[in-house]
């Protein structure tokens, strides 16, 4: 079980913590992080960047990449009691090979637990209250107090300006605008062109903020009762991969409808940026579940036969309050689903056990040693 949140672990290069008193080492953590193909392919296509000295957008996406593996340490250290990291280092290496190139990023540092002294146990405000403010972060605190007011107001529109000024910065405090706006486009069967873009923000949006305030809402997107909307949620999960085997864990013990049948579409669509021994006897524990807790939803009962030339019983099904149906017909035909409470077409739980026995193998494989 983590020691604290992720968030509130400290970091530092340097060996040694100033004003911190380090009580025990648990060790090192390291984490290596692969980013896709030609991450950085389009950045070249511009003239602005080529011709205009350090590029913004190529300094974005690196700080991106630094920041995803920062957090990956993090939840190791997490993992292992401790409260903050030190000597970090990141090495950064493009690797190429038959034609394609992938850039990867490699982290290390020291766990430990570590407890603030008496002269570092004043708030965090109080301490920066002599920083300077550059000017950049000035700016943009000013325009997100402005946007904020806007939303609470409710006269918040968000053009192209707007939009990238949230995805550029990752502001998860106006998350309550952008998941509503999501789902009212998702779920239309085709939506203008002007919308689809707007969709195409929402999620450039859902993957810039930090990922455990965009799973809060993507999971529970998942459960839609509008097909188009659950499955453009669990696209972004996919996209980010936003597996959390925790979650998934919860929503098993949930509602079937709007949590069970959606975390197996999560597991078989979604996946962890990196995966630790731990997660072994989680999936482990995942897979009993499913094989567990999926069994008939519908009902298998004898009727008198109908017809004024029939006599006797006959066995017919029933699910969810349904019509009764004969037992060589596979879907209800009011619900559209079988006797185990699955429509043509969804993810069953045999799929995702399979799934989960593949990732079951390799990690034993990886720690057995």
């Amino acid at each position: 079980m983590a020691y604290s949140s992720t968030q509130d672990i400290v970091v530092s290069t340097t060996p040694r913590l100033e004003g911190w008193d380090v009580q025990e080492y648990l060790g090192p953590v390291s984490s290596h992080l692969v980013a896709g193909t030609n991450i950085f392919s389009d950045i070249a296509a511009s003239f602005s960047d080529l011709f205009g000295g350090q590029s913004k957008s190529y300094r974005k996406q690196l700080a991106k990449i630094n920041e995803e593996v920062i957090d990956q340490l993090k939840e190791k250290a997490s993992n292992r009691r401790a409260n903050a990291l030190v000597g970090l280092q990141i090495d950064n290496d493009q690797i190429s090979g038959q034609g394609k190139e992938m850039f990867m990023v490699t982290a290390s540092a020291t766990a430990v637990r570590a407890n603030p002294t008496r002269d570092d146990t004043r708030s965090s405000t109080d301490r920066d209250t002599g920083r300077p403010l550059p000017l950049q972060e000035m700016e943009k605190e000013v325009r997100k107090e402005e946007l904020l007011r806007k939303q609470q107001d409710g006269t918040l529109k968000l053009n192209e300006d707007r939009w990238q000024f949230l995805i550029e910065n990752g502001l998860p405090e106006f998350v309550d605008s952008v998941r509503p706006l999501s789902a009212k486009i998702a779920r239309k069967s085709a939506p203008p062109k002007s919308r689809k873009e707007d969709l195409n923000r929402c999620r450039d949006y859902f993957l810039s903020i930090p990922s455990d305030v965009a799973k809060d809402h993507l999971y529970r997107m998942a459960g839609h009762d509008n097909w188009r909307v659950a499955d453009w949620a669990v696209s972004i999960l996919e996209e980010g991969n936003m597996l959390d085997l925790g979650r998934i864990n919860s929503m098993l013990d949930g509602d079937f409808h709007e949590e069970q049948k959606p975390s197996l579409e999560i597991l078989s669509r979604a996946d962890k940026p990196y995966y630790e021994e731990a997660d072994l006897e989680q999936l482990k524990e995942i897979r009993g579940q499913i094989e567990s807790g999926f069994g008939k939803r519908g009902e298998v009962k004898e009727v008198e036969k109908s017809g004024m030339m029939s006599s006797g019983t006959e066995k017919v099904w029933q699910v969810e309050g349904g019509p009764e149906n004969p037992m060589e017909r596979d879907y209800c035909t009011r619900s559209g689903l079988d006797i185990y409470g699955f429509e043509k077409g969804e993810t069953r739980p045999d799929e995702v056990t399979e799934i989960l026995g593949r990732k079951i193998r390799v990690l034993k494989r990886q720690f057995s040693g």
